[in-house]
């Protein structure tokens, strides 16, 4: 039920990379729009969980991860997690 949340967070964040420089313009286009599938993937009923995901945030950039390739990494500079 989080997704929502932990994908708007993303995009907000990556958002906020691009603006300091740290994505370029086709890095962000690639994880907004890699981040909004996951989305729909939720909304539509069709994610498909996998054992290895322990918690909502590492799902998401797992399956952001198979759809982008490694540039999803990149929406992680910063944080902690």
């Amino acid at each position: 039920r989080l997704y929502g949340e932990d994908i708007d967070g993303s995009l907000a964040w990556a958002d906020g990379l691009a603006a300091a420089g740290l994505l370029s313009a086709e890095e962000l286009k690639a994880i907004r729009e890699g981040l909004q599938q996951v989305r729909r993937e939720f909304e539509e009923g069709t994610f498909e969980s996998e054992p290895s995901d322990e918690d909502i945030h590492t799902a998401v950039e797992r399956r952001l991860t198979e759809l982008i390739g490694p540039v999803a990494g990149k929406l992680h500079t910063g944080r902690s997690r």
